[in-house]
């Protein structure tokens, strides 16, 4: 329990296990990059397949229902010129409707459409992130963090690896006297203004894990800005 660590083993505690939780915090980035690179995979080739749609109903209209063959042509250059225009009409056909659907692609008609296609992908990604928030879950409830010996801005590896230092080398005793020479040292740093504001990894942590489903949502549709 923390009551029966000193100092020393309690900055070193702590560490370890923000160590840890960067690893767990990494594991859900990247479970969350897959997801949105599968979507986006996924979005492209349904949206390829509509678009094709338009192209097939011209060539089987053109190939069908026309009472002169688009091949059979006398003049000479004329087979070439038509068969060109014909590719070119057809590349029209596929590309501009795909880029058309990628505009539109949010709007609730087609969203539902891949909501279809992504419901899999989606399912397989909760499960996952519902055992990388387990444990981070696990993480966050440890007695160092529970009752933390510093202020919470200071709870970062980076901040903590300092504090043991001092600790270890003799320039502090207590934990008190550490947080005032690391509060003395960052006075001649240019992020000093900065630091009691900044938002530590744990702090991140504990208010996504307030409610990680609802957060979760919301950091996907966030993201989904950004990759499209």
């Amino acid at each position: 329990m923390m009551e029966k660590l000193n100092d020393l083993d309690y900055f070193n505690t702590s560490i370890i296990l923000l160590r840890r939780l960067e690893k767990v915090a990494y594991a859900r980035n990247e479970r969350l990059r897959i997801f949105h690179e599968k979507t986006r995979a996924i979005r492209a080739i349904t949206a390829g397949i509509l678009a094709s749609i338009l192209p097939t109903v011209f060539w089987i209209t053109a190939l069908t229902s026309l009472e002169v063959s688009i091949f059979d042509v006398q003049v000479p250059g004329a087979f070439m010129i038509r068969l060109i225009g014909l590719l070119v009409t057809t590349a029209s056909l596929i590309i501009l409707p795909y880029f058309f659907i990628h505009m539109i692609w949010r709007q609730p008609l087609f969203r539902a459409f891949s909501y279809l296609f992504e419901k899999k992908v989606k399912h397989q990604l909760f499960s996952d992130i519902e055992k990388i928030d387990e444990k981070a879950n696990h993480i966050i409830s440890q007695q160092v963090f529970k009752k933390p010996r510093v202020p919470d801005h200071y709870l970062s590896v980076e901040y903590l690896t300092l504090l043991e230092k001092y600790i270890a080398s003799g320039k502090a005793k207590t934990v008190s006297e550490t947080v005032d020479y690391l509060k003395s040292e960052l006075e001649h740093r240019f992020y000093f203004s900065s630091s009691e504001s900044h938002q530590t990894l744990l702090q991140k942590e504990k208010d996504y894990l307030t409610d990680e489903k609802v957060n979760l949502v919301k950091r996907i549709e966030k993201e989904e800005e950004i990759y499209g």
